[in-house]
C-alpha cells in the first residue's frame, strides 16, 4: 500500500482545482435546446441552465415558431346588427352558441365561436377555450332615451316647454281608435275615449305655454244636533280662467324606434299628469308599459339573429 503524504497531495493541489473549475463551469454552462410544445410538437429554443428549463414555460412561448396560431382569440365589436350576423355566420362552428342580455337601459349580444359542445358529442373536445368571440350593443335611440330619461319626472312650465318643442315630432295624433287592443282597453279604462281626453301635439304645445289654473277652497261644518257629532269638509277645486272646471286631457301618444337606425315605430301611451306647487303648475308624464315595448322591438331582433344564423340564443351571460 503507497502512503499518501501531505507533500503529495500539495503537488497535486493544483491539477485537482483546475478540474473542480472545470466541472463547474460545464454546470454552469448554459445550453440552448429545442423543447416541443407537449399539444402540437412545436419546437421554440430554450436557454438550460444550471437548474434545467423553467418547469412551467408559458404555452405562449411557441405562438411565433408556429406558421398558424393554435386556436383564434380575440373579440369583434360590431356597430351594427347585420355586421354581427355576418361576422358570426363567417366564424361561427356547429357548437357555437350566443348571449343576450335583455337590460333595457344597456341591450347587448355576445357570441361565442369556440363555446363548449353538448355533453356526449363525439370527437369535439368538451372544454373549449371560449377565447374566440364577437359582441354587439345595441344602440338605443335618440328618441326612447330622451323620452325614458324624463319619465315620471316633474318639470315646470319653462321645462315642460322646452322639452316639448324638442320633442314634439314624436308625439302621435292617431285617434284611439288606430291604436293597439290593449292600448284601447287601456284608454277605456281611463275614461279617455270621449274627444279632447287624448292630447294631440298641438294641445300638448298649447298647454305647456297657456295653462292657467285657479284654485278655489272652502270649507264647510256641519253638527249632529242629536249625537253632537260635527264633521269638518274641505274643498279644493281647479278651476280656469272663465271659471269652468280645468279641461285638462288624460293621456297622449308617442311613436318612436326603440334602437337607432330603426325604421320600426312603436307606440307607447303616456298618462299625463299637473299639480299646483307654490300656485305654479307642475307637469309630468307616467309611461304605460314601456318595458314591454323594449322587450317587443328586442324579441324580434333576437328572433332575426336566430334565424339569420342558426344558433342558440340564451338569455344572461356566459361563464366567463
Amino acid at each position: 500500500m503507497t502512503d499518501i503524504t501531505y507533500e503529495s497531495i500539495a503537488d497535486r493541489t493544483g491539477e485537482i482545482m483546475a478540474t473542480a473549475f472545470a466541472k463547474a463551469e460545464d454546470h454552469l454552462r448554459t445550453d440552448i435546446k429545442n423543447i416541443a410544445d407537449p399539444r402540437d410538437g412545436a419546437q421554440a429554443p430554450f436557454a438550460i441552465g444550471q437548474n434545467g428549463a423553467h418547469s412551467l414555460i408559458p404555452a405562449a412561448s411557441w405562438d411565433e415558431y408556429r406558421a398558424f396560431p393554435l386556436a383564434r382569440t380575440g373579440k369583434a365589436t360590431l356597430t351594427q346588427l347585420p355586421s354581427f350576423i355576418d361576422v358570426v355566420n363567417r366564424f361561427k362552428f356547429a357548437h357555437s352558441a350566443i348571449y343576450a342580455v335583455d337590460d333595457f337601459t344597456k341591450p347587448s349580444l355576445t357570441a361565442i365561436f369556440d363555446y363548449h359542445p353538448e355533453n356526449g358529442t363525439t370527437g369535439v373536445n368538451p372544454a373549449q377555450p371560449m377565447r374566440h368571440r364577437a359582441s354587439y350593443a345595441f344602440p338605443l335611440s335618440e328618441e326612447w332615451k330622451a323620452w325614458i330619461a324624463k319619465n315620471n319626472t316633474a318639470m315646470g312650465m319653462s321645462d315642460f316647454a322646452q322639452f316639448l318643442e324638442t320633442r314634439i315630432v314624436d308625439v302621435s295624433d292617431d285617434p284611439v281608435s288606430s291604436w293597439s287592443a290593449p292600448a284601447q282597453k287601456f284608454a277605456k279604462a281611463n275614461r279617455a275615449t270621449t274627444d279632447g281626453a287624448v292630447a294631440s301635439p298641438t294641445r300638448l304645445v298649447d298647454l305647456s305655454l297657456k295653462f292657467r289654473i285657479y284654485e278655489t277652497a272652502e270649507s264647510c261644518e256641519a253638527v249632529n244636533l242629536t249625537s253632537g257629532e260635527t264633521q269638518l269638509t274641505f274643498v279644493s277645486e281647479h278651476k280656469q280662467a272663465d271659471g269652468k272646471p280645468v279641461d285638462f286631457p288624460k293621456l297622449f301618444s308617442i311613436t318612436i324606434p326603440v334602437f337607432a337606425r330603426s325604421t320600426e315605430m312603436f307606440r307607447i301611451i303616456a298618462r299625463l299628469r299637473y299639480r299646483l306647487a307654490a300656485g305654479k303648475p307642475v307637469f309630468w308624464y307616467e309611461l304605460w308599459r314601456h318595458d314591454l315595448t323594449f322587450e317587443t322591438a328586442f324579441n324580434e331582433a333576437l328572433a332575426t339573429v336566430a334565424e339569420q344564423t342558426g344558433l342558440p340564443i340564451y338569455s344572461g351571460t356566459p361563464e366567463a
